[in-house]
């Protein structure tokens, strides 16, 4: 009867990892930090995705807060960037092939979106940004003091520019 019990604990030690794998990942964290540290997403869109950017970008970037795009269609902006526009593909090899808008660099030319100013992402990290963008920007109206804390921290004075939270 403790051999059963044995091996039952063996067992159960031995299945916890896959167990642990089989679990829904949530990617919020994993892709806030992309967006804002790996990415540079923040440089164009404004670190609270509304289009605002830092000093120094061209400005005109898309207000992520009220995009009408699906999960399916953000990803593929982030993957292939947007031809003609500055929005820059995180997919190294987009257009290496006919992967992104069925179109190659030769058939684009100048046209061919850039590469991003922070570095390109995996096909995990682009889905893990367009999942934080969905949990935590996309339709969540003006911005507040509380998520201007949550993003830049507690002694970020600025914070006190926005309205608190309703």
């Amino acid at each position: 009867m403790a051999a059963r019990g044995h091996i039952w604990a063996v067992l159960a030690f031995m299945l916890a990892p896959l167990v642990a794998l089989a679990q829904p990942v949530d990617n919020t964290a994993f892709g806030k930090r992309i967006y804002h540290d790996k990415a540079i997403c923040s440089y164009c869109h404004g670190w609270a995705a509304d289009g605002a950017g830092e000093g120094q970008s061209s400005g005109g970037a898309a207000n992520l807060r009220e995009t009408p795009l699906t999960r399916d269609q953000l990803v593929e902006v982030v993957k292939c960037g947007i031809p003609g526009k500055a929005m820059p593909h995180f997919d190294e090899a987009a257009y290496t092939d006919r992967r992104c808008h069925d179109s190659t660099e030769a058939d684009l030319g100048t046209n061919t979106p850039p590469l991003p100013p922070g570095s390109v992402l995996s096909r995990r990290e682009i889905e893990a940004v367009v999942d934080y963008l969905r949990a935590k920007v996309i339709g969540r109206g003006p911005i507040t003091r509380e998520e201007c804390f949550e993003t830049l921290g507690e002694r970020a004075r600025s914070c006190n520019d926005y309205p608190p939270a309703r």
